[in-house]
């Protein structure tokens, strides 16, 4: 059956409809008269420490990016801070955070010098690290935690973890061994070359795959060679995904006189939003916020309360950067530099 663009419309509005049954679930189920008298006596000391979280936060996602690009050579920090921040506003208009990874290298293409190879390869060492990152503490939290989650949450987690895990590990084999990835599609096209009406379509497309593969290999091995690259892309990851998450809504959380572990809060709060990486909602808007909140009551602490909190850490740590990305998408044409120099 083929699908036409009206059904891509219906299946967009579905999503967003998913996304917005969830929030106003949250929003209704929440104890927002008890969380807004308690807000209201937070010490201003504990108000300052929760946006330093926030901002040391959004620093530590764009050094991800920018140890990268240095890694292939020096490259402006207001590079970084444009990627980042346009990726993550895209994410928010497509369902699955790879919407935005894939128009990364056409940003990266815009603001540096680098060529098609290198800036694809950047853009999927960066996708590969995050995935398997995101994909192995959510694992370890998976495992914590078995016991606490229903069948129906275990299974979501699950196959989230499953997925990223899919997509690092994948994106790490196809990097080292792109030379027998060029191979296969040079092969795919000599078969598709048979097939009636689509040979030319297909044809065109895999033919451009081997004369990526000398410079991704390359340039991929040089990054992952590269000891202090990984280490300082992962110690961003932790800061940004674990420590400074963790640290604000452990002192949400604290204000609300709700106890729990500060040690193990990260772990947790990776494995509750694990889901956003499935293609049910733009961004994981409200799938995420959902899955959190349910995650949490499993563990003990009350749904009404924890809904609130999980609300404002979404909005801290994922909105409002994002919102932040809507001025430098409307500097430049995406469609236009991706057809005119590619």
């Amino acid at each position: 059956m083929e699908i036409t663009s009206s059904h891509r419309r219906l299946l967009k509005l579905f999503q967003y409809a998913i996304g917005v049954g969830a929030l106003l679930w949250l929003v209704a189920n929440a104890e927002w008269g008890r969380v807004a008298g308690v807000v209201d006596g937070i010490h201003y000391g504990v108000v300052a420490l929760i946006l330093a979280a926030s901002v040391a936060e959004t620093l530590c996602r764009f050094s991800m990016w920018h140890v990268l690009l240095n890694g292939i050579g020096a490259t402006r920090f207001s590079t970084a801070v444009r990627t980042t921040l346009i990726t993550n506003f895209v994410n928010q208009l497509f369902p699955s955070r790879l919407s935005g990874r894939s128009v990364a290298p056409v940003v990266l293409r815009h603001y540096t010098r680098y060529d098609w190879s290198e800036v694809v390869t950047i853009a999927g060492v960066h996708t590969a690290l995050y995935a398997v990152c995101n994909g192995v503490v959510a694992l370890i939290g998976l495992v914590l935690f078995l016991p606490a989650f229903s069948p129906g949450l275990l299974v979501v987690l699950a196959g989230s973890v499953a997925l990223y895990l899919l997509v690092g590990v994948g994106s790490l084999v196809a990097g080292w061994r792109f030379d027998s990835v060029g191979r296969i599609a040079h092969n795919a096209r000599g078969r598709a070359e048979r097939l009636p009406i689509v040979s030319r379509g297909i044809g065109a497309v895999l033919d451009r795959l081997p004369s990526f593969s000398d410079g991704v290999a390359g340039v991929f091995g040089a990054l992952l060679a590269d000891y202090r690259v990984i280490g300082l892309y992962a110690g961003g990851w932790i800061a940004s995904r674990m420590v400074f998450p963790g640290l604000r809504v452990w002192l949400l959380l604290y204000a609300l006189n709700v106890e729990f572990s500060p040690l193990l809060l990260p772990v947790v709060l990776v494995t509750a939003y694990s889901v956003t990486l499935l293609p049910v909602t733009p961004g994981g808007i409200g799938v995420a916020e959902a899955s959190a909140t349910l995650v949490f009551g499993a563990l003990g602490v009350a749904e009404p309360i924890i809904a609130p909190v999980i609300l404002v850490d979404r909005f801290l740590g994922v909105y409002l950067p994002s919102l932040a990305g809507w001025y430098p998408v409307t500097r430049i044409d995406l469609t236009a530099i991706a057809a005119g120099e590619q």
